[in-house]
Order: structure tokens, then C-alpha cells, then sequence
């Protein structure tokens, strides 16, 4: 990261190339292009509100639109800066939408993910962008950094409503795939599964009416059987005493009539 101040959130209009580093040969990922973004994305999270809605808006979209064309420079995928530029609108938008700013009210009636691109449910389609580009793996490493960072940065979505336990477990994950397809993190069995994913699975995706269902099935199979067995061994020891008690043998008795 360059030491340089991003103007992101100060009134200067220092020029985008200034917060990232160049030089022969430099390679940049996407991460490393969306530093000022970044930045801004923690100040505002840390209280420092714009105070100007048009002012904050020119900024952002001027930002962005210079952070696509040095990402271009650098060879990244027109896929791939799309996503990066969306998940950094959702992150944004929420941030300002969550806050105490002056702007928010002006802010809610255009936030930036509608003015870029049309759409206002970025809660939602965050994750869905995020989990279409897992599913593609390696080829959209950068993509991925960018959403990541976003999620360490405190972006929520949907997950607001559905609770944390499951976000950290998601953020935790990207993290160990994106560190596995950069070659840092080797598993003993790279293709195996997690020792703990049946019990996130049933934790995350199983109803808890379904758990106890399937709890109370398991107790009543349990209690007949048991009754079933306590039955017949009653009955086996019941029979070794049939004979104990016996009734005296009948009298034979001969009736004469005479006539």
C-alpha cells in the first residue's frame, strides 16, 4: 500500500494514479487498485460522513471509472471488474444506508448501485455474484479479493436478517479458498472436505422443526422397541413357572339309575 493519502474523503481532487504505486514492470491486482476505495470505505465506517451528496457522488463515480481503466491496463478481465466495481457499491451504499450521515436520506432515493447499474437489491445479488464466481474458481482470483475484503470491511447484505454466525463462517471460507488458489495454504488432502462441514451444513441449512422431528421420530422408535423387548423377555420368564401350580386331578364319579 502506498503511504500516500487517498482523496477519496478529503476535499482535494488529487488524481487517481497518485495512490498507486507505478513502476516498470509493477503488477497490480484489483486489491491493490481499489485502495483508495478501501480506504474510504473504513473511514466511513469509522464516522468521517461526506457532507455533500452530488460532491460524494462525482467522487465515487469518477473513481471508479478510473479504477476500470487501470485495471484494464493491467490486463484484468472485463468479468472481473464489474464484479469488483459492484461488490464495491453494495459495500458503500449499505455503509451510508446504516449511518447517521446528513446525505442519507438523498443518498437512499439514488445510491450508487443504482446510478452504475440499475439496481437497487445489492444485498441480495452481493452473494449471488460472490457465489457464481466461487463457483468458477481460480480464474477469478482478483474478483474474489475484492469481495473478501468487503466482507472484512463489515459489508452485511442479506445477512443482516439471517445472523452473523453464518457471514463470519462465509468470510472465514472465501478466505481459506482464495489462500489455497494463490498457492499459500496446502491441505493434507486438498480435495477432501472439511472434518466440520456436516455439522455447518446442519447448523446453516436443516430447519430446527426438521431436527426435532427427526429427534422425537428416534426416541419413540426407541421407547417401542424397548417396551417390545421387555414384553417378550417378561413372558419367557413367566413361562418357566406355567407348572408350579397345579389343580388336584378331577374325581371320577359313576351315576346308576335305576328304573
Amino acid at each position: 500500500m502506498n503511504a500516500n493519502a487517498p482523496s477519496l474523503m478529503s476535499g482535494s481532487s488529487a488524481a487517481y494514479a497518485s495512490s498507486v504505486p507505478a513502476g516498470p514492470g509493477t503488477e497490480h491486482t484489483l486489491t491493490d487498485l481499489m485502495y483508495d476505495g478501501f480506504y474510504a470505505l473504513f473511514m466511513l465506517k469509522n464516522g468521517s460522513g461526506p457532507q455533500d451528496n452530488a460532491d460524494f457522488i462525482r467522487k465515487m463515480t469518477q473513481f471508479l471509472d478510473e479504477f476500470g481503466h487501470a485495471a484494464k491496463k493491467h490486463a484484468a478481465s472485463a468479468d472481473d471488474i464489474d464484479a469488483a466495481k459492484y461488490a464495491f457499491c453494495a459495500a458503500v451504499d449499505e455503509i451510508i444506508l446504516r449511518s447517521p450521515y446528513a446525505i442519507r436520506d438523498e443518498w437512499a432515493r439514488r445510491p450508487l448501485q443504482l446510478v452504475l447499474f440499475g439496481d437497487q437489491l445489492a444485498g441480495e445479488n452481493f452473494f449471488i455474484r460472490l457465489e457464481a464466481l466461487r463457483a468458477r474458481g481460480s480464474a477469478h482470483l482478483q474478483a474474489l479479493e475484492v469481495f473478501h475484503m468487503c466482507l472484512l470491511l463489515g459489508f452485511q447484505g442479506r445477512y443482516i436478517l439471517e445472523g452473523s454466525e453464518k457471514l463470519a463462517y462465509l468470510t472465514a471460507r472465501l478466505g481459506d479458498e482464495i489462500a489455497q488458489m494463490k498457492g499459500k495454504k496446502a491441505g493434507f488432502a486438498p480435495h477432501a472436505e472439511r472434518p466440520d462441514q456436516i455439522a455447518h451444513k446442519l447448523r446453516n441449512d436443516v430447519p430446527l422443526w426438521v431436527l426435532c422431528s427427526v429427534f422425537a421420530l428416534i426416541c419413540a422408535l426407541g421407547y417401542l422397541g424397548l417396551r417390545t423387548m421387555l414384553a417378550k423377555n417378561t413372558e419367557q420368564q413367566m413361562n418357566a413357572y406355567s407348572d408350579i401350580v397345579k389343580l388336584a386331578p378331577r374325581t371320577a364319579n359313576l351315576t346308576i339309575t335305576l328304573p
